[in-house]
């Protein structure tokens, strides 16, 4: 067996204990081993693992495995967010849900600096299924949207927030930004009932979709993963 298969079967068994074991397993084989390392560990790990991984992080705290994590495993990990949320209702306070979704989703496209490796992941964002809804999803109850949207290049944007993820939008993914600001502005103009609608339904997307995802696995007609999904 390989060094990194050893290492693997290592985070895998610390992530039965929580994600941060395995964060310290990995920064311990970081040291001992370096980034290229981290890097092929990292690629082993299927989404549902991915998503454990992250469930702690947010741009205080990043995880190790940002930096490695690729386009196809965030969006896996993406799908399976909702798997945390239980009892939504349509009157559900939806703003831990906003820190929940934004912790999320920053860290995975911003915690680099690589306009490349942004770029990459932005888009594995915005061509998810929720994806748009998620950004718009974040936008609601925010003061600052109008101005963010109708001037992306000259408001000042909060670093690490979903306002970053908005004005690289602008720049990265145009036809994707008038897509987002002509439908950001109409939810502005909604009543606060239809807001309150339009979160819970993309929450119960979300939700939905994790579900989907675990009860397939549990029938045996999703892909094999080898650790339990969240």
């Amino acid at each position: 067996m390989t060094t990194t298969s050893n290492n693997v079967l290592a985070i895998r068994a610390a992530l039965q204990n929580s994600a941060g074991a395995a964060e310290s397993q990995l920064a311990l084989i970081a040291n001992n081993a370096g980034d290229h390392q981290l890097a092929e560990i990292v690629a082993e790990l299927n989404p549902a693992e991915i998503a454990v991984m992250v469930a702690d992080a947010d741009m205080t705290k990043p995880s190790i495995t940002h930096n490695y994590i690729t386009p196809e495993q965030f969006s896996g990990a993406f799908s399976r967010l909702g798997s945390r949320w239980s009892e939504l209702t349509i009157d559900v306070d939806y703003t831990p849900f906003q820190r929940d979704v934004e912790d999320f989703l920053c860290p995975m496209v911003l915690s680099s600096e690589d306009p490349e490796r942004r770029k990459a992941m932005l888009g594995a964002l915005l061509e998810h299924d929720h994806g748009i809804d998620a950004l718009l999803f974040l936008m609601l109850g925010r003061p600052e949207v109008e101005g963010l949207l109708k001037n992306p290049t000259g408001y000042p944007v909060a670093r690490g927030t979903y306002q970053e993820l908005v004005a690289l939008t602008f720049d990265f993914y145009p036809e994707k930004f008038r897509e987002l600001a002509k439908s950001g502005l109409d939810i502005l103009g909604h009543s606060t009932e239809e807001q309150q609608e339009f979160a819970y339904t993309v929450l119960s997307a979300l939700h939905d979709e994790a579900i989907a995802l675990q009860t397939e696995k549990n029938e045996g007609t999703a892909p094999e993963e080898e650790f339990l999904d969240i």
